[in-house]
């Protein structure tokens, strides 16, 4: 990560014209990375329109700028075996009858033969990985069976958690329901072991922010386990409370699930060496805890 500090000359200024002053892009590159959501500042993605003040910090992984723009997306991480990807909220990660473009759809293009190690759902932002070659997305594969990849997750949740630490352990199993083309996962003592470790972050406004870290990847594991223990995601509306979605809607313009993909650890396909790629945060949920860094 390259950071830039804004100093008094460019307090007031936009952020795409400090780009072009102080990363040596052009004017319409630096929108670009804006657009595209590869460029924050004090940590949280910010549009090319923003204005800067005096102390902040202006944050772009600069050695991915090329990959970023040719993807249409933020690459926080890669070299010729791997990618991390941090997918905006909205984007689906593959195509299929209701999307019209995917992150599939953008490394077949620009990355013929890499494959995703992982998904996200549609409505969650937050880091991807991505093996660059088969044998890269083999060795990624194998080791997520294992267990030696760490996701760890950022998300709201209605409601204040009165525990600062909690596992939850609750079998989940996907059912067709309620017509068979929307598939929902419940909690079923006959389903698959899933095991989701939460931990409180801050309290505020009757919602938590949490930190969750899966020991196992379950179809919708989070969404499931949060409403299942009556604390589902703010904005979610296949899981969530669709009345306090409303309120939150309007009140903190929420207008998807808050789910965020915020930290990745992963051995390194080449040489096994250890990975740590931190996501920066989106504005949805820098609106709802501005105090976070």
């Amino acid at each position: 990560m390259t950071t830039f500090a804004v100093e008094a000359a460019d307090d007031g200024k936009r952020l795409d014209a400090f780009l072009r002053a102080h990363a040596e892009l052009s004017q319409s590159r630096a929108r670009r990375l804006c657009d595209i959501g590869a460029v924050a500042i004090d940590g949280v993605r910010a549009a090319p329109t923003a204005r800067l003040r005096d102390g902040q910090q202006v944050e772009l992984v600069a050695e991915q700028v090329e990959r970023s723009l040719q993807l249409g997306m933020p690459v926080a991480f890669g070299d010729e075996h791997v990618l991390v990807l941090q997918k905006p909220p909205g984007l689906a990660v593959h195509a299929g009858p209701l999307v019209d473009r995917s992150v599939a759809d953008a490394l077949r293009e620009h990355a013929p033969g890499a494959g995703l190690a992982q998904r996200l759902d549609r409505d969650a932002s937050g880091l991807l990985l991505v093996g660059c070659t088969h044998d890269a997305l083999q060795h990624l594969g194998g080791a997520m069976e294992r267990g030696e990849i760490a996701r760890g997750y950022e998300a709201v949740a209605l409601g204040e958690l009165a525990d600062d630490e909690r596992t939850i352990d609750l079998p989940l199993t996907v059912t067709d329901e309620p017509r068979g083309d929307r598939p929902k996962t419940i909690v079923d003592e006959r389903g698959q072991r899933a095991v989701s470790h939460v931990r409180v972050l801050e309290r505020r406004g009757g919602c938590t922010l949490v930190r969750i870290d899966l020991e196992t990847g379950r179809t919708h594991q989070i969404r499931a386990h949060l409403a299942a223990i009556g604390h589902p995601l703010v904005g979610d509306a296949r899981y969530g409370d669709a009345d306090a979605n409303e309120r939150m809607r309007g009140t903190h313009g929420v207008r998807r699930a808050l789910l965020h993909g915020a930290e990745l650890r992963f051995p390194h396909p080449a040489d096994g060496r250890d990975v740590t790629v931190t996501a920066t945060r989106e504005p949805d949920f820098a609106r709802l805890f501005p105090r976070r860094r």
